[in-house]
Parts: C-alpha cells; structure tokens; sequence
C-alpha cells in the first residue's frame, strides 16, 4: 500500500513529565493498531488543542467552551491553532525536553530516547492525505470506542486505571498473577513491548548498572515529591511513610537491598541516613534539594534531554526491581507496566490519600 493511501496517527506532546507523555503515547499507539492508523510520535516544540479538527472533537472533549475543562493550558483560545510551531504565547506547550538544537540527531525528543514505531516517518504522515494528529480516543468523554486501556480522562491523562486496581481489598487474597490488576498490566506491557525500543546507548547504562548494583532480591523505592504536594487528591505523603514502608518489607525480606530513585536529594539522603550506603543505592541524576521543592527538575532551567534521559534510567531500573514502594507517580506507573510482575506498596491505598 502506497503512504498516501494508509491513515497515520501523529502523536504530539504536551508540557508534562516524561512519563506522562510516555504513557499518553502508549494509549494512542494501541488506539492507532486498533483503528487501522499507522501512529508516528512527533514530541516537539509543541501544539495547542491536540483535539483541533477532529470530527466528533466538539463532543468528545467540550474543546468548544474552555470552561468545561480543568487543564485551560490545552485550550489557549478558540482560534484555528497552530500545530507544529513553538511561536509566541506556545512556550508553555512545548515538550520540556526538547532542545532546538536537537539531541542524538534527531530533533524529535521521541526519537532522543526511543527507536522510531515503524518505518514511516512524520514527514510522511504530515504529506498524507489521511492523517489526524493525536486524537485523544480514550477517556470518559469519548461516547463511541468502548476500550479505556490507561486513562480515565482525556483532558489531562488522570486517573490512570492503575491507580484504581492497585491492592484492591476485594482481590487481597488472590495470587498476584490471578488479579485483575496483573491482567491490566499485562496488557499495557505488550502493547509497550512489541512497540517500544529504548535506544542501545540508553540499554547500555542500563545494562551496565544493573550488572553492577542488582543481586539478589532488590526493592524499588519511588519517591515522588517536589510540586506532588500541590496535586488533589493525592498530595505528597511525608518521607516517613516511605521509610515505614521501607521497614515492613525488610522484616520479611532482610537481605534485601534498595534502589531509590526521586526527584529530590532530601528524600534520598533521609533513606540513607536510615538504611546506610550498604543497603541503599541510587543513580546519579540531577534532582532537586528539598522534597517540597517549589518546583520539579523538569519544570526549571535545567530540564533538557539529558533529564529525560536520567528519568528514563530510573524507570527502567524499577521495573527491574522484586517489589515496588511508590504513590500515584507517571514514573511508577511505568515501571510497573512495563514489568507486570512487580508487586507493590501503594501508599496512596496504605494511607487513604
């Protein structure tokens, strides 16, 4: 079939973590293979109202009337927007990791971490005479496709189904592979795994401290903090709930160690105050000082590739780990998708926040 004559998804990006962006891409690229679009990922400089054009768009989403919204940065006016240029008033649209001079050859952050999906490129999608970019088909607005594979709303990715099945009181009994929860996860991680490729530099630090700092049985910890304190529901719980936590595991599991991974210096340094240099290992990565800090590293000066590279690491060293301490995180979200079989802490649940 000539690429004028196949239907391409384009997937933009929005102004959010890595792993919101990630997981955002991961739900149009099932929802691509489930409607007969070829998806491409266009991370970039940005765009305005993702929805713009789409038919259906004005139903699916209320994009007509800003006001039926929570998130008002994806709907900056009712003008026709632009879509694939970072001009005045889009600053705050563009992927945070994105850097105009480009990184690893390629000036689609996508494409600084991961191989491309296909053999088709954005510039054979934007030249087709079939392409949509990045309709969000998945969410409770949408009245027509039945399929909610990760997310609830379509306005601003939240509430992951994850979240929702997590150590649910009516499966606590079940073995952790006959939860519905493990099902869920299963799914996403195929769609992750026959789709994905990081790049082999990235598998290659990976690789490298994993074959290093991985023996035996390791818990992840995922310390969310920084701007978690502002989110609602789910506001940052103090470090001495994750270092409980911490505790009731290491009384079952005493010769475990612990990989830690965060967003802030405070919370790591706290665990290894508590735990010791022995025990506890993390990666080297640039964070922020204190755990209630204004603001997160990608939200400040020093985001950039590189970030979103250190990010990545992170994630993937957790999806490797035996069992996972965390809150309601992107990142721990995807590392628990990417590898089913973890099983967890959830301290939203723990502590009915």
């Amino acid at each position: 079939m000539a690429v004028n004559d196949k239907k391409f998804l384009i997937i933009d990006s929005r102004p959010y973590g890595l792993f919101s962006i990630f997981l955002h891409t991961i739900d149009n690229i099932k929802w691509a293979h489930d409607n007969n679009y070829v998806p491409v990922v266009r991370w970039g400089p940005g765009r305005r109202d993702p929805n713009h054009g789409r038919a259906g768009a004005a139903q699916a989403s209320q994009m007509a009337n800003p006001s039926y919204v929570t998130d008002r940065t994806n709907f900056v006016t009712d003008e026709t927007p632009g879509s694939w240029n970072n001009t005045p008033g889009l600053k705050h649209c563009q992927c945070l990791y994105w850097d105009e001079k480009g990184w690893r050859g390629s000036l689609n952050p996508w494409e600084y971490y991961f191989e491309p999906l296909n053999e088709y490129t954005v510039e054979n999608a934007e030249n087709s005479e079939h392409d949509v970019a990045d309709i969000f088909m998945v969410g409770e607005f949408d009245f027509d496709l039945e399929n909610k594979f990760l997310i609830a709303n379509l306005h601003s990715y939240e509430p992951l189904a994850l979240w929702q099945l997590l150590e649910r009181e009516s499966e606590a009994e079940l073995p952790h592979e006959e939860k519905y929860e493990f099902k869920h996860r299963a799914a996403v991680a195929e769609v992750i795994s026959n789709n994905v490729v990081v790049k082999p530099e990235i598998v290659e630090k990976i690789d490298n401290f994993y074959n290093k700092n991985f023996s035996g049985n390791v818990l992840g910890v995922h310390v969310r903090g920084t701007d978690k304190k502002l989110e609602y529901p789910h506001k940052a719980l103090p470090i001495s709930a994750y270092i409980e936590a911490i505790e009731e595991y290491l009384q079952k599991q005493p010769d475990s160690k612990i990989y830690v991974a965060s967003d802030n210096n405070e919370a790591i340094i706290q665990i290894f105050k508590r735990f010791g240099p022995q025990k506890v290992f993390v990666t080297n990565a640039t964070r922020m000082q204190n755990y209630l800090s204004a603001d997160p590293i990608c939200l400040t000066p020093s985001t950039g590739p590189k970030h979103g590279e250190e990010v990545l690491i992170e994630c993937m060293l957790l999806s490797k780990t035996n069992h996972l301490i965390c809150t309601d995180s992107n990142v721990a979200a995807s590392a628990l998708y990417i590898n089913p079989h973890i099983t967890t802490t959830y301290l939203n649940r723990k502590h009915g926040k």
